[in-house]
C-alpha cells in the first residue's frame, strides 16, 4: 500500500521536516509487515525501490538525529478525549549477551493498555532508583497539564497526579516517598510483607498486622509510620493467599480500587514484545559503556514503536465499535484493542 496517506496523517501531528515524516511512515508500515524491531528485517520492507544497504543506512541516519519525547507525548495526548487521565509506570527488561536493556516507562492508561509518554533505557540490570524515577516523572509533568491528571483512579503500578501516585513494590524508599510528597503527590504504593510498620508503641513486620485476615477480607490499619512517614495502611489477603499491602496519604478506602487496573502497563509490554513488535529482537547494544549512541538509538526506536502502537490501538477501537465481539467467560475480550488493530493493519498492508 502507498505510504503517502500515513505520511500525510503524521504530518498533521508532527512539526518535523517532511523527509523525516516520510521516513517514519515508511518505517511504521515496514514494522507492521515484519513485526520485528530488528533493523535488518526492517530494512527488507522499508522501501522496495531502494537497495537493502541503502535502507539500512537510512534507518541509521534517522536514529542519529534527536527525536524529542515530548513530541510523542503530545501525539499520544491528542487522542485522549477524557478530561482527566491516569498514568502508569513500570519497567521492562531483558538481556542480550552481556548487555542489559532495561526500559523505565510512564504511560497513560487507556482502554486496557498504557500509551507511553516517557521512557528511558536505564542501561543496567535491576530496579530503578529514586533519582531516575524523579527525572522521568518531571519530564511527564512538564508535558501533561496537572488539571488533566485524574485524582486517585485505578492503575497498574503507578498513578501520578498532583494529588495521587500508586506504585508497585519496586517503587518504595524513604527518599522516593519524600520526593512525591514534596511535589504534592499522594502515594498509593504497595509495600513488601517484611516492611516495618510502627503504630503507637508497637512495631512489627507488615504481614503481622494483617495475619488474622481471611481470603478476600480487607482491613484498614489507620495511620502508622512506614519508613518514617505517617501513612494509612490497607491490606487484604488475595484468593491466592498472598498479602496485598498498600500505603497512602489520603482516602484509604479507595486504595484497592486505585491499584485494581494494574494490567494496563503489562498489556503495553506484551504489545511491544511477543504479542506485537518483538522489541526484544533489537540488536541495538554495545558492550563498551563508553559508547553512548546505542542508548539514544534504543530510545528513539522506542519512540517509533509508540507511534505504531497508538495507531494500532486507534484502529482497534474503531473496528471494535463496528461489531459486537463476544466476551470470554471471565468477562474480558478475546483480543485487546491493540491486537485487533494490529491484525487489521497487517491485513491492509
Amino acid at each position: 500500500m502507498n505510504h503517502k496517506p500515513v505520511r500525510d496523517a503524521l504530518q498533521a501531528h508532527f512539526d518535523l521536516d517532511a523527509r523525516r515524516v516520510e521516513f517514519i511512515s515508511r518505517f511504521i508500515i515496514a514494522l507492521l509487515k515484519v513485526r520485528s524491531v530488528n533493523l535488518a528485517q526492517i530494512a527488507t520492507a522499508l522501501n522496495g525501490l531502494a537497495k537493502l544497504e541503502s535502507n539500512a543506512r537510512r534507518v541509521k541516519r534517522f536514529l542519529n538525529v534527536d527525536f524529542a519525547q515530548d513530541l510523542i507525548a503530545r501525539f499520544v495526548l491528542s487522542f485522549i478525549t477524557a478530561d482527566k487521565i491516569v498514568l502508569t509506570m513500570d519497567r521492562t527488561n531483558w538481556q542480550f549477551g552481556a548487555v542489559h536493556i532495561n526500559f523505565l516507562v510512564i504511560g497513560i492508561a487507556h482502554n486496557g493498555i498504557a500509551l507511553p509518554v516517557a521512557w528511558v533505557n536505564l542501561e543496567k540490570a535491576g530496579n530503578s532508583n529514586a533519582a531516575e524515577r524523579k527525572t522521568i516523572l518531571e519530564r511527564v509533568l512538564k508535558v501533561i497539564p496537572a488539571n488533566r491528571i485524574q485524582r486517585e483512579q485505578p492503575v497498574r503500578c503507578c498513578f501520578v497526579s498532583k494529588k495521587g501516585f500508586a506504585a508497585d513494590r519496586e517503587f518504595i524508599g524513604a527518599a522516593w516517598f519524600e520526593t512525591l510528597l514534596e511535589n504534592g503527590v499522594n502515594p498509593v504504593i504497595r509495600i513488601k510483607q517484611d516492611t516495618i510498620i510502627r503504630q503507637r508503641l508497637r512495631a512489627a513486620l507488615a504481614w503481622v498486622w494483617f495475619n488474622a485476615l481471611k481470603r478476600g477480607e480487607v482491613k484498614e490499619l489507620g495511620k502508622a509510620k512506614v519508613m518514617g512517614i505517617r501513612v494509612f495502611v490497607i491490606g487484604t489477603l488475595t484468593e491466592d493467599g498472598e498479602y496485598l499491602l498498600l500505603v497512602t496519604i489520603k482516602q484509604p478506602s479507595r486504595a484497592l480500587i486505585i491499584y485494581a487496573q494494574r494490567w494496563n502497563i503489562e498489556t503495553l509490554f506484551a504489545a511491544l514484545k511477543t504479542r506485537g513488535f518483538n522489541l526484544e529482537e533489537t540488536r541495538m547494544v554495545h558492550r563498551n559503556p563508553c559508547i553512548r549512541w546505542y542508548k539514544e538509538w534504543s530510545e528513539r526506536l522506542f519512540a517509533l514503536l509508540v507511534i505504531a502502537l497508538v495507531w494500532a490501538v486507534r484502529v482497534g477501537e474503531f473496528v471494535s465499535s463496528l461489531t459486537r465481539i463476544p466476551l470470554k467467560k471471565n468477562g474480558s475480550p478475546p483480543r485487546s484493542v491493540f491486537r485487533v488493530g494490529l491484525d487489521t493493519l497487517r491485513q491492509i498492508f
